[in-house]
């Protein structure tokens, strides 16, 4: 995942787009035999999977520290409104978060099986508005060496969240 995160927006063959079409042959084609997937590598978990709901586009001017972390919000906690130098990706494994952004103030419910982007040092937050603790699993490209997070004013004055 790093790797794809890493080389900016999917190619085509990557994240199920077709690849570059053939010329058309002069004669018959061999019909192309589909192989079963390969085993997973021993010791292979996986730690969250989400949905984003619409197109992203990832890239970094050059060399990135990649973070992934799992975090539990409890009922009622908040993340703080902050921002980090490079984009995060958080999946939702279990309960949910309402999440804001400065670029959209509307406060956003993201629960299970769903996942938020947020891109390059744009101020947002997130809380658990449940009744059950919220298990997120995050994703930061971040630049080298910097901190990987820093608390910013609340972006949207009518911010409910903090």
């Amino acid at each position: 995942m790093a790797g794809l995160l890493l080389a900016g927006c999917a190619e085509p063959g990557q994240l199920g787009h077709d690849g570059p079409q053939a010329p058309p042959a002069a004669g018959p084609v061999p019909a192309a035999q589909a192989l079963p997937p390969p085993p997973p590598p021993t010791g292979t978990a996986d730690i969250g999977r989400g949905t984003l709901p619409a197109r992203i586009q990832l890239s970094t001017l050059g060399p990135a520290d990649v973070s992934v972390r799992t975090v539990e919000l409890a009922p009622g906690e908040s993340t703080g409104w902050h921002r980090h130098p490079g984009f995060e990706t958080t999946i939702v494994n279990s309960g949910e978060v309402t999440v804001q952004t400065a670029e959209e103030c509307a406060p956003t419910r993201v629960g299970a099986g769903e996942a938020v982007f947020v891109p390059d040092a744009e101020p947002h937050v997130m809380r658990n508005d449940g009744a059950l603790p919220a298990q997120l699993v995050v994703t930061q490209v971040l630049a080298p060496g910097a901190p990987d997070r820093s608390g910013v004013p609340a972006a949207c004055g009518n911010s409910s969240l903090r």
